[in-house]
C-alpha cells in the first residue's frame, strides 16, 4: 500500500510538470563562445543527449553548410528566410535541470549580432524553438506512455494469472469437499458392511457347528457297519 501511494504521488507530480505551459524566453547565455542573447525553453524529456541529438537532426532541414557536435551543436550558414535573408549560424546546447526536465538554449548569430526579442525575425525564431520543444516533449511523453503501457500489460497478465490460480483453488476446494463427502459415505457404508459381516460370521459359525455334528453322525454311522 505504501509503495502504491508513492507511485500515485510521483504520477501526480509528473502530471503537474507536464501541465506547465511551454514557454520560450530570451536571456544572455554562455553560448557561441561568449555571453550572447539566446532563446531558451524547458523541455520535458529524461535524456539531455537525446534532445541534443534530435535538435541536430532537426536543424539539418535548414540547409546548413555543415553541422558540428560537441558541448554545443553548431550549424553553419543556415538558410531561414523567415528570420533573415542572410545566412544564420545557430548554436545550441542542452543542460539537464532535473529528472525528466532539460533546458534547450539556442543562439541565432545573424552575422555579428545575436537575435533578440526586438529583432524582426524574432517571432519566427521563437516559433521554431517552441514547435521543436512541443515535438520533443510529446515524443518523450509518448515513449514514457509506451513503457507504462508495457508495465500495465505485465500487471494485467499478473492479475489474470492470479484470477486463474484463484479459480483453480476454488475448484480444488470443491473437489476436496466432494472427496471428503464421498469418503464419509464410504466410511458409513463400511461400518454397515462390518455389522453385516459380523452377523454373517455368526451365522456361518452356527452353520459350521451344525455341519460338524452332521459329519460326526455320518462318521458314527460308518463305524456302526459290521
Amino acid at each position: 500500500m505504501k509503495k502504491l501511494c508513492l507511485v500515485t504521488i510521483a504520477l501526480a507530480v509528473s502530471l503537474m510538470t507536464y501541465s506547465q505551459k511551454t514557454k520560450v524566453s530570451v536571456s544572455n547565455e554562455s553560448i557561441g563562445g561568449g555571453n550572447n542573447s539566446a532563446l531558451s525553453v524547458v523541455v520535458i524529456h529524461p535524456d539531455a543527449s537525446e534532445v541534443q541529438k534530435e535538435w541536430k537532426s532537426h536543424i539539418k532541414s535548414y540547409k546548413s553548410d555543415g553541422i558540428k557536435s560537441g558541448k554545443e551543436v553548431f550549424a553553419d550558414n543556415c538558410k531561414i528566410t523567415s528570420i533573415s535573408d542572410n545566412t544564420i549560424d545557430i548554436y545550441a546546447r542542452v543542460e539537464k535541470i532535473k529528472d525528466n526536465t532539460v533546458k534547450l538554449i539556442i543562439g541565432f548569430n545573424l552575422g555579428g549580432a545575436y537575435l533578440n526579442v526586438s529583432a524582426p525575425g524574432y517571432q519566427a525564431a521563437e516559433k521554431i524553438v517552441y514547435d521543436f520543444a512541443i515535438k520533443i516533449t510529446k515524443a518523450g511523453i509518448e515513449d514514457e506512455m509506451k513503457e507504462e503501457e508495457k508495465d500495465l500489460k505485465k500487471k494485467e497478465k499478473a492479475l489474470e494469472k492470479l484470477e486463474k490460480d484463484n479459480e483453480k483453488l476454488h475448484t480444488s476446494i470443491e473437489a476436496s469437499k466432494k472427496a471428503i463427502e464421498d469418503a464419509k459415505k464410504a466410511i458409513e457404508q463400511a461400518k454397515k458392511d462390518i455389522e453385516t459381516n459380523l452377523k454373517d460370521q455368526e451365522g456361518s459359525k452356527k452353520e459350521i457347528e451344525v455341519q460338524k455334528k452332521t459329519v460326526q453322525l455320518v462318521s458314527d454311522k460308518l463305524k456302526a457297519v459290521n
